[in-house]
């Protein structure tokens, strides 16, 4: 069972054993070359549903977040067990924490192989949890334990564009919360066509209807947490710039005058010019 402490889930024993199972096998697919399956647990006890992500879940949420990156890692072998140490860093913020985990040798009786990478995995999980902005982890959990409920795949595919569904559900739900952003993003000089480009670039779309659900999700999860601090509303302005700058840095130049025309083209009138290519139009976010 885990108590409540605000909004955040404290886990306790019980639960601490379900996440030990559920990252055990996790950290052995990986090493295998297995697909990973779990990014979230959910079981009932006494009485109550506990949830919250596996060490898979976790990575996740901090791919979502951009920034975070594991700066130390120290370890010790004692006769019994690996004890691992290691050092998460925040590179957008500064803010760094440490994360410290303890594996037995030993598994079920025998000898357990994958002792010191399971030691090393967890002590990196234990770090990075922390400077997750629960907003992205909470993104992460109800977007997983949907999956599940609804039967889909654990790994998230690239979705065709629908008009209704969970796509759609989750486009929408980027749209209300790019909504209630637009004028704390105006103040600090970020337009609506801003943020668009900002999506498309970091996308690589040209259009919403080419974003997928998981994409849509990723969205929502950044613009929450941004909607959430001003602090995360400063980063994902300085993100947005950064971004600008970075794409217009590498357009290439439009040459003023159109290439020589061949010979047997030179006749045409000024009338027969090429058209324009269509500009993309921005979405009312």
């Amino acid at each position: 069972m885990a108590e409540e402490k605000k909004e955040e889930m404290v886990p306790v024993a019980a639960e601490y054993e379900v996440v030990d199972q559920v990252d055990d096998q996790a950290i052995i697919e990986l090493m295998t070359g297995q697909t990973i399956q779990d990014y979230v647990y959910s079981f009932k006890q006494g009485g109550r549903t506990v949830e919250g992500l596996t060490l898979a879940g976790i990575n996740e949420a901090a791919n979502r977040r951009g920034g975070i990156q594991i700066e130390e890692i120290k370890y010790e072998e004692r006769e019994n067990s690996w004890i691992a140490t290691a050092k998460a860093v925040d590179t957008i913020t500064g803010s760094s924490r440490y994360g410290a985990y303890e594996q037995l040798k030993m598994a079920g009786g025998r000898p357990d192989p994958f002792a010191f990478t399971k030691a090393i995995h967890k002590a990196q999980r234990n770090a990075i949890k922390q400077l997750i902005p629960v907003p992205v982890i909470r993104e992460v959990l109800n977007f997983y334990l949907h999956r599940k409920s609804t039967g889909g795949n654990a790994i998230p595919q690239q979705s065709a564009p629908q008009g209704g569904g969970n796509i759609a559900n989750a486009q929408k739900a980027a749209f209300a919360i790019a909504s209630n952003l637009a004028e704390p993003l105006e103040k600090k000089g970020i337009g609506k066509a801003d943020l668009w480009d900002y999506i498309k670039r970091k996308y690589s779309v040209e259009s919403r209807n080419d974003m997928s659900e998981m994409q849509w999700t990723q969205l929502s999860a950044e613009l929450k947490a941004a909607e959430t601090s001003s602090q995360l509303l400063d980063e994902l302005c300085e993100r947005i710039k950064q971004l600008t700058a970075a794409f217009q840095e590498s357009e290439v130049p439009v040459p003023e005058e159109a290439p020589e025309q061949a010979p047997e083209q030179e006749t045409k009138s000024a009338g027969d010019t090429q058209p324009q290519t269509a500009q993309f139009q921005v979405p009312p976010f």
